[in-house]
């Protein structure tokens, strides 16, 4: 049994290296003849296309001449087919039975385009390319694509084809064509059927309802795409009739549609701020923005009367280069997934707008703001250690916790108040907003100073929180002291409390999962809002026959208006305060060593510990580690979080690594010519507080 397996093992690596080893050029042409089936030619062909890709050397003065190996290759086996016609002649046979056998309709309908009608769906068909076997290469041309054209380079090489090659590979096609193969170039017919079918999936998918009503179309019929079927008979009937001039009339007006087409594509872009995105939508306008310019493509070689080297070899080149995107599952993902992640992020822009403070006024509303989202947290400090002395099981423990922190943050929210650690996730896709303009001198200060507002705001939040959360929390233990004789906290709570945020610990690690934590808060809240709008929640409520019967045509509109209000604060706020209080459990059942620390709960719990520990414990040096731990907590909430959300706005955004180098370098002259403006707001105003976005 291990023998054969030996066996087996020995022939598949000779299979897969068989593709890299090249035959003698005389042995491949001299062997031509032999090749009687369809597919016994198309390997054949796979191999002399292997010869033509082959790395090896070859005559100097070619390789100098084109610039290009395979190139170089492909004119020496044209030279050598010169000089000798019956090599020459049965190679020109194996061509044309390909062109005549295998359908071209695919060639130029699915080779590089998508297939299914959304994203998932031609991701699991990807998927199934890469883990099946290869469909036969008679199946289809674009198959037979594949095989012959796989490597990266190969749209390189192909643009690069000079016009002599060109017209002598065009020439070697039509070399010494018997009687029975008159008929054998079917390219011709299959690249007009190509048109027709792509027409009608263009004008299917431009009339679906997740397209058309994104346009400011009153009637279906009106839109670019009803009429791309109407100008494509048109086109046709002229060109089958042989009228050049009427043709190419009849061709630009065609075109003229296929552009409104494309036009009304960029409207249905500027549309998805206000009725929302998903990845599907997002799907088919890339595939929709694909038919089109394959079908310019296709239109422009019907009208060339005589074959066009450059048109062709480009449209080739860029046919394997959509084929190979085709099958790539990362390509699949970041064409269509940039700009959901876009859209996604400039929702949360919208929210982070309200956190930025650009005038003294609003700095010290933040700080109020901030001081009210402290005193709510001190409470939520204390109904945690109450529930923690319940000593319930951990998934109670964790739900109460959840429900204990997200009521917490929604109250929060609710009354205006603010919570510092929540900022810097949804601040950071706002800041990104103002890098469209980083290439020039005044894009790159005002980017810079709104960097300056922002980290200003970052202090004050978190600076406010810890600040009344503190006097609070003591406050409250004060009360229930004088009240029922004892603390709030044992002194085995008030000794875990300290030791918890020890700088000597992990605590660092955990703020970071926190910081985390924090950003994946910020996606939920930019998710949500554009679910709300995708699917037409204010309308849909503010209609609603139910809340209509109960609260009135105001209360129902009411009720529609306050949730597009605040749709996104309360499902961030919501996960947040889920994703506090259970994933520490759900950890802790994994066996994984990760809990969370965050800077306001974290200094109100530590507050609490003091009545307990007494003054003689401000005093030692674990106080003041457990000071330090908290200062360490709440820089990096806000550098991982902030950090986590600015990288994907960026992304998003498309800000290159040499524009992200520039401004670093902008933010570190700005930090050392004036470092206080960086926390507190120093002289005057660069905004008019009417300017500026009022909390």
């Amino acid at each position: 049994m291990f023998t054969k397996l030996k066996a087996l093992r020995a022939r598949f690596i000779q299979y897969k290296r068989s593709g890299k080893v090249h035959s003698d050029l005389d042995v491949l042409l001299s062997g031509a003849k032999e090749q009687r089936q369809l597919e016994d030619q198309l390997q054949w062909l796979v191999k002399l296309m292997q010869w033509i890709r082959y790395e090896g050397s070859v005559d100097s003065h070619l390789e100098k001449e084109t610039g290009r190996l395979p190139v170089a290759r492909l004119r020496f086996l044209l030279m050598v087919l010169d000089r000798n016609p019956e090599w020459k002649k049965n190679v020109a046979r194996i061509l044309r039975t390909v062109v005549h056998e295998v359908s071209g309709i695919e060639l130029y309908t699915d080779t590089g385009l998508p297939k299914e009608l959304g994203m998932w769906s031609e991701f699991s068909d990807r998927l199934m390319m890469k883990l099946l076997p290869t469909p036969p290469l008679d199946h289809e041309l674009g198959y037979l694509f594949w095989a012959l054209f796989p490597d990266k380079d190969d749209p390189l090489w192909l643009a690069s084809i000079d016009n002599v090659t060109f017209d002598k590979l065009v020439e070697l096609f039509q070399y010494e064509v018997a009687a029975e193969e008159r008929d054998w170039n079917r390219l011709q017919s299959d690249l007009e059927d190509a048109l027709v079918y792509l027409v009608i999936q263009v004008r299917a998918i431009g009339l679906s309802p997740a397209i058309r009503t994104r346009l400011d179309k009153t009637n279906f019929r009106d839109s670019a795409f009803f009429a791309m079927m109407r100008g494509h008979e048109e086109f046709m009937n002229a060109y089958l009739a042989g009228d050049r001039n009427q043709a190419f009339e009849k061709a630009s007006r065609f075109r003229m549609i296929v552009w409104e087409c494309r036009r009304e594509l960029v409207q249905v872009h500027k549309h998805l701020d206000e009725y929302g995105v998903s990845i599907s939508l997002v799907f088919q306008i890339a595939k929709l923005s694909t038919y089109l310019q394959r079908i310019d493509s296709l239109l422009e070689i019907l009208l060339t009367e005589r074959l066009d080297s450059r048109k062709v070899t480009s449209f080739f080149s860029k046919l394997v280069q959509e084929n190979q995107d085709l099958r790539s599952i990362k390509s699949l993902f970041s064409q269509n997934i940039a700009l959901f992640a876009r859209k996604v992020v400039e929702r949360a822009a919208e929210t982070g707008e309200h956190y930025i403070t650009r005038t003294k006024e609003q700095y010290r509303h933040m700080l109020a703001a901030a001081g009210g989202g402290g005193a709510v947290t001190a409470i939520t400090v204390y109904v945690k250690v109450g529930i923690l002395a319940l000593g319930l099981g951990g998934f109670v423990e964790g739900s109460l916790a959840s429900i204990n922190y997200a009521l917490s943050f929604v109250l929060i929210h609710l009354a205006g108040f603010t919570l510092g650690t929540k900022q810097p996730a949804m601040t950071a896709p706002a800041l990104a907003e103002k890098m469209e303009d980083v290439d020039t001198e005044k894009g790159m200060a005002d980017l810079v100073t709104e960097i300056t507002h922002l980290i200003r705001s970052q202090v004050a939040s978190i600076l406010g929180n810890v600040m009344f959360v503190i006097p609070t929390v003591i406050l409250i233990d004060t009360a229930f002291f004088l009240l029922v004789g004892h603390n709030i906290m044992s002194m085995e709570k008030a000794v875990s409390a300290y030791k918890s945020v020890d700088i000597f610990g992990p605590t660092v690690i955990y703020a970071a999962f926190t910081g985390i934590l924090l950003y994946s808060s910020s996606l939920i809240a930019g998710w949500g809002d554009n679910w709300f709008a995708l699917n037409s929640l204010r309308k849909t409520l503010a209609r609603s026959p139910s809340l209509r019967a109960i609260f009135g045509k105001r209360g129902a509109r009411n009720i529609a208006v306050f949730l597009e209000n605040n749709i996104s604060g309360l499902l961030g706020n919501i996960s947040l305060g889920i994703l506090l209080g259970m994933v520490p459990e759900i950890m802790k059942f994994l066996s994984i060593p990760l809990d969370v620390r965050h800077v306001t709960l974290s200094s109100g719990t530590l507050a609490g510990a003091l009545p307990v520990l007494g003054l003689d414990f401000l005093k030692t040096w674990d106080f003041w580690r457990a000071v330090i731990g908290i200062f360490f907590v709440g820089a990096f909430n806000v550098l991982v979080s902030f950090g986590m959300a600015f990288y994907t706005a960026i992304k998003a955004r498309g800000v290159n690594v040499t524009e992200r180098r520039a401004i670093r370098r902008a933010i570190a002259k700005r930090f050392f010519a004036n470092p206080l403006s960086f926390f507190i707001p120093v002289g005057a105003s660069i905004r008019s507080s009417s300017s500026g976005n009022e909390h």
